[in-house]
């Protein structure tokens, strides 16, 4: 009973936080029957779990290398036509360590070796749907306690992890947000995508900026100064509720 409660807790967790995004999933497998199986099982689990699936198949590992899609997991089998599995998936991440990829193979002998592309799971052949399924709770458990959030500017939809914002930036009705190596152009106010936050990591410091504090280096009375090298402004009337937050967020272990 107690099994059976756990699992549809979870199964609720992952329908609440799934409204949030459309996942792109990418199959890759020279067997076109097994290409057709496998798609009938990931769409069944997003019936279940009533998700926005869009699921891509590729016949070789150099047709899913052209596709300019980004996918939030890829499933791969390591004997294909062409260039195999891993040697696909090390190609992949020279451009991409985001991505979760999954290797389904009657071939183990490559398992040690695939830890060099970093595999989120190495399923064997013929696949059972159980761990299918599994596998899938699990991922989408991970990926949803990193805070997926999309922002739209006049062009694009940018779909980040909101953990990877360094601070907001108001801008009238409108604000910026500023990543490492890029500053995107929001059509909303900054408070409206601070409520989209995890709250624990993102606190005001001044009128004009809210900053997540995992970025922070160090601060003062004036400034805080970021890990990439920029210094914000910190008010007057935020500075005392900002080292209080601060301090409760870095729980310092030194008296």
């Amino acid at each position: 009973m107690e099994r059976k409660a756990e699992i549809q807790e979870q199964k609720k967790k992952i329908i609440l936080w799934s409204n949030k995004l459309k996942m792109r999933i990418a199959i890759c497998d020279s067997d076109k029957n097994y290409l057709k199986n496998l798609k009938q099982l990931l769409y069944r689990y997003s019936n279940t779990y009533k998700m926005d699936f869009i699921v891509e198949e590729f016949l070789s590992g150099e047709q899913l290398l052209q596709s300019e899609n980004e996918y939030c997991i890829i499933f791969t089998e390591y004997i294909l036509s062409g260039i195999n599995g891993l040697e696909t998936a090390k190609l992949l991440r020279r451009n991409n360590d985001k991505t979760a990829i999954v290797f389904l193979s009657q071939n183990t002998d490559f398992v040690f070796e695939s830890f060099k592309v970093s595999p989120y799971r190495f399923l064997t052949k013929p696949l059972n749907c159980e761990d299918l399924f599994d596998t899938l709770n699990d991922f989408f458990k991970s990926y949803s306690e990193k805070y997926p959030l999309c922002i739209t500017d006049d062009i694009n939809t940018h779909c980040l992890n909101a953990t990877d914002i360094l601070y907001l930036e108001a801008n009238n009705k409108h604000c910026f947000i500023h990543l490492m190596n890029e500053v995107i152009t929001c059509k909303r106010t900054m408070a409206r995508v601070f409520s989209a936050l995890p709250q624990k990591h993102f606190k005001k410091i001044h009128r004009a900026f809210i900053v997540n504090l995992n970025f922070i280096e160090k601060y003062n009375n004036e400034y805080v100064f970021l890990s990439n090298g920029e210094k914000l402004h910190i008010s007057r009337n935020y500075c005392k509720y900002f080292k209080e937050e601060y301090l409760n967020f870095a729980n310092p272990k030194i008296p």
